[in-house]
């Protein structure tokens, strides 16, 4: 499974990715900021992922998607007033 997510000010989009457990899933996320100090981060806790982007970076994540259940991810670095915003979930299906 292929997901291809942005990072800009205050969100991702997309803000929900959907998965079966037990599927391979390539996470690829670009931090589409042109200014200088717009860091973003990514973190999945539970599966123990987590990276920042400079601003027009990209990043991928490979992974094996093997605990189901809804799992938050959010923003690393500080990123703006709505950092605490920057965040979507997980949901890992049966």
């Amino acid at each position: 499974v292929e997901v291809n997510m942005v990072a800009l000010r205050s969100h991702y989009e997309p803000e929900h990715v959907e998965v079966k457990k037990g599927d391979h899933l390539k996470w690829t996320i670009t931090n589409v900021e042109r200014t200088r100090d717009a860091t973003h981060g990514f973190c999945v806790p539970s599966y123990n992922i987590a990276a920042s982007m400079e601003p027009g970076e990209t990043i991928s994540l490979d992974f094996v998607v093997d605990k189901e259940g809804v799992f938050p991810f959010y923003c690393l670095e500080f990123c703006s007033a709505l950092h605490l915003e920057m965040t979507g979930y997980l949901m890992v299906e049966p």
